[in-house]
Formats: C-alpha cells, structure tokens, sequence
C-alpha cells in the first residue's frame, strides 16, 4: 500500500468517514491471509525453512504498511495502532528493551485500559546474533507475558553463552511465560528450526496449557537431567485438537505416552518426519505410526537415507496410514528416486522436491524413468516443487522435458511448482 498525501492540510484532516469504516479499510491493507491466525493446515508443500522465508518477507511488507498508515496522523495512529501490533517479528536482541518499554507505554485508542500486546496474535523470534545472554531471555519472557491471546509462535534461539553444547536448552521462564500467559488460545507453536529447545518435561507443560494446540513443530527436545527420573516424567496430555506434528523417529520417546496402547493424538491428520539412519528402533516408530496415524491424510517425508531404503518408508506409511491421499517427498536430489517404487495405494498426489536447484540432465532422465515405472493405484498427480529446478529444466534442459513427456508412457499428470502442466 502506498499512501499518497496531496498536502499538508489533507494530511492532518483525513476524510471525515465513520471510524468503523477506517478500522476496516486498514485491516483489509495490512492483512496477511492465513499469517496471523490458524484457518487449518498450510497449503504449502514446500521445506518449512522456504515456507517461513516467504511468510516473513509478506509480514514485513505489512509491517512498513502499518507504520506508513500510524504516521499520517494522530486519528490514523489511534485507531490503526492495534493493526501495527498484531504480528511482532523480533531479529536482534539489541530490540528487546524498546520492544518492552513500547508494549507497556501505548494502549489502545479505541479501548485506553488495554495494552496494545492484547491485539497481538503471532509471535516470531527469529535470532541469529551468536551473543545473546541469559538477560535477553528474561526480558523476552516478560515481553510473551504481554500477549495474553497469541495464537502462534515461531521460535529460533541462539545458544546462551554458557549453555552446554548438548544441551542445549531453552530457558524455562520462556516456555512458562507461554504457559502462564497464552496457553489457552496458541494453536501454533514451532521451534524445529531452533539451536534452543524446551526440555521434555516443559513441552509437556505447555501441551498440557494449550488444549486447543493444532500444530506442533518441536521434533527435539533438549536433553534435561529430569530424564533420569522417570517417576518425574511427565505423561503426553490427550490432544484432541493437534492437526499436525513434526517428529524424528529417533527421538519419537519423547512424545510416547506411559500407555504406549492409547492414541494421545486422535485429530491428528498431518505428520512431517525425518528419516533418521539406522539404528533406531523400528518397532517402537512403526507402532506410533500405527496408533497414531491412521487417519492421518498428509505425510511430508525429509529422506536422507540411501534410495534402495525409500520403499522401506513407503510400505510402512501403506501399512499404517490407510488414509493417506498427500505424499511429500523431500530428497537430495533426483538421482534417490528408484525405478518401481511402490506408493501406498490411497495416495493420489505425489510431490517431489529436491535440494540440488540446478541439475544436471543425467538427473532429470533418471527422475523419468522413476515415473515411468511408479505404481500407485490412485496416483493422478505428481508435483516437481522447487521453482528454481522447474525454470532449470524448461530453460537448459527443454529437449529432453519434450522428449519424457511427449513421447514416453508416462501417464500421470506432471506438474510446476504452481500446479501447472510442466509442458505447458
């Protein structure tokens, strides 16, 4: 949005329209579709590090929205304040303190006796700065305690600078200043790209105060000495509203309820694991999935493993979730997509993305030849998801993406990241 102010006068008397049809005017300039409150699971394939740069860049577009709209006058500031608080993005420490004197200073010009953090509703620590201290965290504590009505939470923390390497181990004041705070209504809550993450035993805290919870993204927990002691080990709380989950089969204990027989995770519907190498224990992942994840629709799967293991994970995933329409796959390159891959029979939609962005043309001839032999007995669509790998092979590889799709067998649908014809 651009504003335009022709002259002064105009500037510091705006057109006298009723304040309601100001209020809805800036919320229809500032909003960020599906950014700000949780309408379901995203729609995106992509890698949750791609997903979270695109989002960030349209929070910040909004943000210099909201500042250009508070500064035209004070009527706008008043009456559009709430708007310029409802996300906040936090990248430095060094913003912490103004961050704090701020949310207790401004108040709301519709309401005066509510703090301006009561309009808040995401909430995005995204920190890079290698020396963040232990008082950082404290006053990012007492800053979470100012939003009473958070529904979600991005977390990605640098190490404290005497934090065990291993450790590693977000500050408990954090995680129960969400508890105490906002539990009630977070239904968001990830950290999986974080160097900080809770402990087992404060997770399971703030599962317990977020009944309303729909996605989890926490797939490490930090080691703690507590999980010595399993008479203090915290049980998995029933989460009758968690949608969708990221985990890492080889730290999967850490979400295993004492029941190992009860399903804690009966709504859920999407799972985003990594495939760990061996060993690990098989059985117990292959029970979870079991249980937990029979009704789920989407699987997201981050394979790193070697190519002949790729079907070990989708004849578990066919063996086990019996309703499974939307398989991702995120792999390496197009070179650990085996011929005669064998998906679960209910899945109509395949997507395949790699991490290599240019690639040489011996690698999309092997990802053809995979298509031409893959069996899937709903099988409609397959979706090549990397924009970069799509524009690489239409521009220096359209010979050969003529030749596999004009001449060869392939009979699915073959598409760009955008959902269209890759020969289109």
């Amino acid at each position: 949005m651009t504003l335009a102010i022709s002259d002064n006068s105009t500037a510091r008397n705006p057109p006298p329209f009723p304040p309601e049809l100001w209020i809805t005017i800036f919320s229809l300039a500032t909003d960020v579709p599906g950014l700000l409150s949780y309408d379901g699971p995203t729609p995106s394939d992509l890698p949750r590090p791609l997903v979270k740069e695109h989002e960030h860049r349209l929070l910040k577009e909004s943000f210099i929205t909201k500042r250009n709209i508070i500064l035209v006058c004070r009527s706008w500031n008043a009456l559009a304040i709430k708007f310029l608080y409802r996300s906040v993005v936090v990248t430095r420490p060094a913003t912490l303190s103004s961050l704090l004197v701020a949310l207790d200073r401004r108040s709301s010009g519709a309401v005066r006796s509510v703090h301006v953090g009561w309009w808040t509703r995401r909430l995005d620590v995204l920190i890079q700065d290698d020396h963040c201290e232990a008082s950082d965290y404290a006053l990012l504590a007492n800053i979470i305690r100012r939003f009473p009505n958070l529904s979600i939470v991005n977390l990605s923390m640098p190490m404290l600078p005497d934090n065990d390497s291993w450790l590693r181990q977000l500050p408990e004041s954090v995680v129960i200043a969400l508890v105490e705070s906002c539990g009630p209504s977070l239904r968001v809550f990830d950290c999986s790209e974080s160097i900080l993450r809770p402990c087992r035993e404060d997770l399971m805290k703030l599962m317990a105060a977020a009944p309303n919870l729909s996605v989890l993204r926490c797939p490490i927990c930090s080691p703690s000495a507590k999980d010595k002691s399993p008479s203090v080990r915290l049980d998995v709380p029933v989460m009758t509203k968690l949608q969708a989950v990221s985990l890492m089969s080889v730290f999967l204990r850490d979400y295993l309820p004492d029941d190992r027989n009860t399903n804690h995770f009966p709504a859920l519907r999407k799972l985003t694991y990594d495939c760990i190498p061996p060993p690990f224990l098989d059985h117990t992942w292959k029970h979870f999935v079991r249980l937990s994840c029979a009704n789920v629709t989407t699987v997201h799967l981050d394979y790193s493993l070697q190519p002949d293991c790729l079907q070990k994970e989708l004849d578990l995933l066919s063996e086990c979730c019996l309703s499974l329409n939307d398989l991702v796959v995120y792999i390496r390159s197009w070179t650990d997509i085996n011929p005669n891959l064998t998906l679960p029979s209910s899945v109509s939609y395949l997507g395949l993305h790699s991490k290599l962005r240019k690639a040489p043309a011996f690698h999309f001839k092997q990802l053809f030849a995979a298509l031409r032999t893959i069996s899937g007995s709903k099988l409609e669509i397959v979706r090549l998801l990397h924009a970069d790998a799509v524009e690489d092979l239409r521009e220096n590889h359209r010979a050969l993406l003529e030749n596999e799709l004009s001449t060869s067998c392939i009979t699915l649908r073959i598409e760009d990241n955008e959902g269209h014809l890759l020969m289109a």
